[in-house]
């Protein structure tokens, strides 16, 4: 893997040619209206290229194609073994093109260098070829039944799926969302986020040379008032998926009830606890942890852990390790390796981060570590990793989702008390514990109201563990694992009488 350097990554982006049209029906073709859209990068505040704007009669062609496509079978009716081929070639180009992908992606959205090359663009060609190989793994069922009955339980493609991407991981997401839609038969329309679009389209380009039929894949570009919405209400999308915000998963929840009841799975934001038992010994340890789960990719990760609970009696010795740990998390230039953390993804989004923050104070949490716009002269979007000590439950920051690098510490007694902070949230997606005592991370662990809790170590898994939250972090759908492909799957039971 390894990396290259600073030089060699500004040259690369020296030579990028931009795509720039969407994918409908198999061609990269402009918007309908002719109509276009810039995209900055916001480690530096200068535009990188004109998009197509679609709007709602783009997608009715990309949805009238995906249909097409699914209706004859050229993809839903290929044996799995023949899907597989085409996603294990996509994983090839994808790895081929990495060097490319990885620079585009950083400029894009002012994510380091070093995640999206090390780790970003290896996980997104691993999760198309992981579920290429799980295509044949969807067994259907015979249940038992008399001696003149055969009954089955089979599983079949749901048909045309609507994908709404997030801006934060770009490819990843795309990935996480295509492998299984695609390895289930389906046909697919893809709105990414209209703040990083660009390596979305570069890999519906490589999925076409992979050999994706016509039609299986489109893309449309765009704003989720426009394209988002007009995919969500649309009477022939058999399901749609979203990562984002709970405020608009709400209302993709609307479309459907107004629409045609589409299939509705939404993976949301979250509020995550990491919980520090007086037990840990092994404070640095905990410490890099701690600072990865809060800092790593600016905090702009759903499951980041914003909230740092630790038992009172190590709170000042934990809090001094972390505070260490952190002046290794350097802001800069995201195409530079040496420096750990980029930009926040645009301007309006840096100012929510510092209101954050100025709230944090005005509430009268204590400000230990950061705070700050910096590198202004950049152009750019940077925020300090930031740590507020003596914050309580009612304070904004304990609360709201902040989608940036703010960490606030909060203190607990007993268990008891851990178990009632970490779960006081609207929200439950991940949560993080520390601890030596393999009982108490048993009764945390099932306490503990999350979809995935990861002990002594910051993780989501693996792409065999489905991901996804309980409460107003999710509704129905997880990503990775098998589970995400049955449910782009439609259950049916055939019932055969023997004669």
């Amino acid at each position: 893997m390894g990396l290259l350097s600073k030089d060699d990554y500004h040259k690369i982006a020296q030579t990028i040619e931009y795509p720039t049209m969407a994918l409908i029906d198999g061609k990269m073709v402009n918007s309908v209206s002719g109509k276009t859209f810039s995209t900055y990068n916001p480690a530096t505040g200068e535009k990188l290229t004109e998009i197509t704007s679609c709007n709602e009669e783009d997608v009715d062609l990309a949805v009238k194609a995906a249909r097409r496509a699914f209706k004859d079978k050229r993809w839903s009716g290929l044996a799995p073994s023949e899907r597989k081929k085409v996603l294990e070639k996509m994983r090839d180009l994808i790895i081929e093109h990495k060097d490319e992908l990885a620079v585009m992606e950083t400029l894009d959205s002012g994510r380091p260098i070093s995640d999206i090359a090390e780790t970003d663009v290896y996980e997104t060609a691993e999760c198309i070829a992981w579920y290429g190989e799980a295509a044949d793994k969807l067994e259907d069922q015979i249940t038992a039944s008399g001696q003149d009955i055969v009954s089955m339980i089979v599983r079949e493609p749901i048909g045309v799926v609507g994908a709404i991407l997030p801006w934060n991981f770009p490819m990843l997401m795309a990935a996480w969302k295509l492998g299984p839609i695609l390895a289930s038969g389906n046909s697919v329309v893809v709105k990414p986020s209209k703040l990083t679009t660009l390596t979305m389209l570069r890999i519906a380009e490589l999925a076409m040379a992979a050999g994706l039929p016509q039609g299986v894949l489109n893309v449309v570009t765009g704003s989720g008032a426009v394209v988002g919405e007009a995919i969500a209400t649309h009477p022939d999308v058999n399901l749609l998926t979203f990562t984002g915000s709970t405020a608009v998963g709400r209302t993709l929840l609307e479309y459907s009830g107004k629409s045609n009841l589409k299939r509705v799975l939404l993976e949301l934001g979250g509020k995550n606890p990491c919980i520090v038992m007086p037990d840990v010994k092994d404070l640095d340890t905990a410490a890099e942890g701690i600072v990865q789960a809060a800092f790593w990719n600016m905090g702009e990760n759903c499951s980041a852990n914003s909230r740092l609970l630790v038992h009172k009696d190590i709170k000042n010795a934990l809090l001094e390790a972390v505070l260490e740990k952190t002046k290794a998390w350097t802001v800069g230039d995201p195409l530079d390796p040496q420096f750990r953390l980029g930009s926040m993804i645009e301007k309006p989004h840096m100012e929510k981060v510092l209101a954050y923050i100025e709230t944090a104070k005005a509430e009268g949490a204590t400000l230990v570590c950061g705070g700050r716009q910096i590198l202004p002269e950049t152009g750019g979007y940077f925020i300090e990793p930031t740590i507020f000590d003596n914050v309580t439950s009612e304070m904004t920051i304990a609360k709201e989702e902040i989608f940036g690098p703010v960490l606030a510490v909060m203190t607990f007694s007993d268990e008891e008390e851990a178990i009632r902070m970490a779960n006081d949230t609207e929200y439950g997606l991940h949560a993080s514990i520390w601890s030596n005592d393999v009982n108490q991370v048993h009764r945390l662990s099932r306490a503990i109201q999350a979809g995935t809790i990861s002990v002594n170590c910051f993780s989501e898994g693996d792409f065999g563990t489905p991901f996804g939250g309980f409460k107003q972090s999710g509704f129905i759908g997880r990503d990775k694992s098998l589970w995400a492909s049955r449910q782009y799957t439609e259950m049916k039971t055939i019932w055969l009488k023997i004669r």
